[in-house]
């Protein structure tokens, strides 16, 4: 039997935390799911929402908060601070790692695109952070909005 790409990325988000010496429970796993199956940005409360109908009825916002703060910690997922939204890592299953993520929203259509940073770029933000003396302590997110190619081209 084939495995599906989420079972793919649940297996693979599994051992990553194995490694990492933490435990993907049961309901992290399962708001990681819902984020993966929306493939899109989605808030605490709309995940909430579906991890309401899906799983807990009576599930209360803290419970979303915890596994949300933990897949990102883990790298699992992105917070995406200038939208207060949260999405599934599209790098998971990569088996090279990354310097540093550039998302690109689209104001228009509110698609989100994730890419790895080049890494010139990680260079000289470093470079520039070395200089006044910041030490980065995770890998650096750059959220750029502007308009998808999609609908620049509309």
């Amino acid at each position: 039997m084939a495995v599906s790409r989420t079972e793919q990325i649940l297996n693979s988000a599994e051992q990553q935390c194995r490694k990492q010496g933490v435990r993907m429970t049961p309901q992290r796993k399962q708001v990681m799911s819902l984020m993966l199956e929306q493939g899109g940005p989605q808030t605490a409360y709309q995940l909430l929402d579906q991890f309401k109908a899906r799983y807990q009825s009576n599930a209360q916002p803290p419970t979303m908060y915890r596994a949300l703060d933990f897949l990102v910690q883990q790298g699992l997922a992105h917070r995406l601070s200038s939208t207060n939204q949260y999405l599934a890592c599209d790098h998971i299953t990569c088996q090279h790692g990354h310097r540093g993520t550039v998302f690109l929203l689209c104001d228009q259509c509110g698609g989100v695109q994730e890419t790895p940073m080049a890494g010139a770029a990680v260079d000289e933000l470093q470079q520039t952070l070395d200089e006044v003396g910041f030490v980065i302590q995770r890998e650096p997110l750059l959220e750029v909005h502007g308009r998808c190619v999609d609908c620049a081209a509309s």
